[in-house]
């Protein structure tokens, strides 16, 4: 991979909010590999950012369901 290349993988990988450290092992492993910039590219791509919103509206909806059958079992 040419220096742009690089630019664009760490790019890349900052997007995903990974630590300096873990991007420049990353592509130092990268160029120890021998691997290409499409490939490379691709398997960032599968990478997902965590969103915490869908986290807390699962722990909520956990939350309101446990409310709910709780009262239910009260009434009993």
């Amino acid at each position: 991979m040419n220096q742009f290349e690089i630019n664009q993988i760490k790019s890349r990988l900052r997007r995903l909010e990974l630590s300096e450290d873990f991007v420049d092992q990353y592509v130092h492993k990268l160029q120890i590999d021998c691997e290409i910039y499409s490939i490379a590219s691709k398997k960032i791509d599968r990478w997902e950012k965590e969103d915490n919103r869908d986290i807390v509206a699962q722990v909520l909806a956990c939350g309101f369901i446990a409310a709910l059958l709780g009262g239910f079992l009260a009434t009993l």
